[in-house]
């Protein structure tokens, strides 16, 4: 461009046009010199950081939590707010506090519980057991490494120690629980007035004024979210696999292979000691701990337990109460180093000392377990299945690239990439963000895609898109229409129902009232009832909490009324489907303690102290918080 100024301008002008392109450069140059490298830091917890990246992460995660809760019921608008993006971050700076004291108190989750934790996420799992090809390629995917991503397990395990530490300290008395059975097995003797709202509903007027008037104050209940329509191409793993043909001579060497893991592949049952070694330890620290494995495998060589060695050596706290024992584990389990060794070992023999970044290790393998496989003809299909889709998912990724590139080559049509890859271009009808609809349409990582400002722009194809359900997509947005209100006129009839309903259920509530103040100044509930029309009446009836004899809006309420007289009234309102009642407490009988089993007690005292420690943590989170300097940085919100 300044070329193309140079040939085209000479004299003062040029230098003028140069000079005020200069200046704005130079002061970006900079800003990203003075402040603009590097993360954004929105608080800091201690001498912790917590980033715009971090707090951007969890306000999408929890936006997406709200919208699979709550389906067609979710408002982009509604939770979208800087409300809900400030409540992410209280919760980010208390899991930060917990970790920071964890730390601090050496509160560390064993090797053993961090591989249980990875190995039991069924994203991680093939055919119910923990693929390692599956693991790390997810892991790749979402660019992060096994070592950070373990490490974070390993921090929320860190907290979960906490938080069960801080529950284990609560106790319930004998006396509390009496109370509670009590209060669970009391019986209520309750008469209830029915009011149905349809009774009132033709005696409701709705004038043009009144329906005006109305809808003016409840416009919002006829929004039209934004939509969208979309045509979009869909690489599947799934849908590629079916049209895979894999030989007979490909799935029984398959088999054979799977049947060979008997061998030198098999999982095994080991057991460790550990002299760990902290990521900062100087070169004197790292040879004090392998010392130390040293002189422990001299002690065992000398005729000590294995399991008595590791009880008083071994750092791995999870492991050294069980002698060193690991359990049972397969080679993408541990570390590199520890596998290697642990599968050159025969049983029984014992190793040198190894080293992996955890510090330095004494291994031993216990048992090597045999593989058990079904007959081959049993296992033919699910063989065969397991090799067309990993086929599928090779080709889904050589594909992946090249669908990219045409599809960004040509960001007005999906017909050249549809061609290459040898797919069919498909269309959606209107969808929104709040859409209920199956297949692409009900996917988090298209719907905020297809609702993001470059696309509704510029109308090009998207970048590739990972899909939660496997495989990936590349859409374009046809078509557009606006979040609005939709016009009275458009919605008259709904909106008279709606004010006609609405009308109907104040004036039931209304009557119900009416009745319920009556029997709070002394009268009977038969008699206040023989006043209103539309009021049917209910006889006494004994009921317990859970009594489903009578409406859940008659229980519900009967049981939150005063059971003394002298502290509150015997009366009141509660909500039923169809309308409203007037409620009446007439006796109450207090359940028998004596008369729950020791297994109920116990159930009742585990439930109680659940919701202790569950106020202990939050307790503890607050006192930490108290302690802790804690700083929001609000320019970076």
């Amino acid at each position: 461009m300044l070329l193309a100024i140079r040939d085209r301008t000479s004299g003062w002008i040029a230098y003028v046009i140069v000079g005020l392109l200069v200046i704005p450069f130079a002061l970006f140059g900079l800003y990203n010199y003075v402040g603009g490298g590097g993360p954004q830091v929105v608080a800091t917890v201690g001498d912790a950081e917590i980033t715009r990246t971090q707090l951007d992460q969890a306000y999408q995660q929890r936006q997406s939590e709200l919208r699979r809760m709550l389906g067609d019921q979710y408002d982009p608008s509604v939770f979208s707010t800087d409300d809900l993006r400030r409540r992410v971050l209280q919760q980010l700076i208390d899991r930060q506090v917990l970790l920071n004291y964890a730390r601090d108190a050496r509160l560390r989750a064993s090797n053993e519980d961090v591989s249980q934790s990875v190995r039991s996420q069924s994203m991680f799992q093939v055919d119910g057991s923990f693929s390692r090809d599956r693991y790390e390629d997810l892991l790749q995917r979402n660019g992060l490494t096994a070592q950070a991503y373990e490490a974070q397990i390993r921090r929320d395990l860190s907290i979960s120690l906490l938080q069960r530490a801080v529950e284990s300290t609560t106790f319930t008395a004998q006396e509390t629980i009496d109370r509670l059975i009590a209060l669970q097995s009391q019986q209520r003797e309750l008469a209830w007035a029915t009011l149905k709202a349809d009774a009132y509903g033709d005696g409701i007027e709705a004038t043009d004024e009144d329906l005006q008037a109305w809808y003016e104050n409840n416009r919002e209940r006829f929004r039209e979210p934004e939509q969208v329509k979309l045509r979009y191409l869909t690489l599947s793993p799934q849908t590629m696999a079916a049209s895979i043909d894999v030989s007979e001579e490909a799935v029984r060497a398959r088999y054979d292979e799977r049947a060979s893991g008997s061998g030198e592949d098999a999982a095994r049952e080991v057991r460790h000691i550990l002299a760990a070694v902290p990521d900062d330890a100087d070169d004197a620290a790292v040879e004090s701990a392998r010392e130390r494995i040293s002189d422990a495998r001299e002690r065992i060589r000398a005729g000590e337990s294995f399991a008595a060695v590791a009880e008083s050596v071994s750092d791995d706290s999870g492991s050294a109460s069980r002698g060193g024992a690991l359990g049972v584990i397969e080679q993408g389990d541990v570390a590199d180093a520890f596998a290697d060794v642990a599968w050159s070992l025969e049983p029984g023999a014992l190793s040198e000392p190894v080293r992996t970044s955890f510090g330095w290790h004494l291994i031993e393998v216990t048992d090597v377990q045999a593989a058990e496989m079904a007959p081959f003809e049993e296992m033919r299909e699910q063989v065969r299945e397991d090799i067309a889709l990993e086929r599928a998912e090779r080709r889904v990724t050589e594909l992946a690239n090249e669908l990219e590139a045409l599809a960004f080559e040509n960001p007005s049509t999906l017909m050249p990439a549809a061609d290459a890859a040898g797919l069919e271009v498909e269309s959606t009808d209107w969808i929104s963000q709040s859409t209920t609809d199956r297949g692409i349409a009900s996917d988090p990582a298209v719907l905020d895609a297809a609702f993001g400002e470059s696309m509704l722009d510029t109308r090009e194809n998207s970048d590739l898109i990972e899909r939660s359900e496997g495989g990936y997509s590349v859409i374009r947005v046809t078509d557009y229409r606006a979040a609005r209100v939709q016009p009275l006129d458009a919605v008259r009839d709904e909106a008279r129902a709606a004010y006609r309903r609405e009308q109907a259920n104040e004036a039931a509530r209304a009557d119900a009232q009416r009745i319920v103040d009556a029997v709070n100044a002394g009268e009977s509930l038969a008699r206040a009832s023989e006043r209103i029309a539309n009021a049917e009446y209910n006889a006494p009836q004994w009921s317990g909490r859970n009594d489903r004899s009578l409406p859940a809006g008659v229980r519900e309420r009967g049981f939150r009324l005063s059971a003394d007289d002298e502290r509150g009234d015997p009366a009141g309102v509660g909500r039923l489907p169809d309308g409203w009642a007037a409620v009446v407490v007439e006796a109450v009988e207090s359940g028998d303690p004596s008369a729950v089993d020791a297994e109920r007690r116990n159930e009742l005292r585990q439930t109680l102290s659940d919701l202790d420690g569950q106020a202990s943590v939050s307790a503890v989170v607050a006192a930490l918080r108290d302690q802790t300097d804690v700083e929001v940085r609000e320019r970076n919100l």
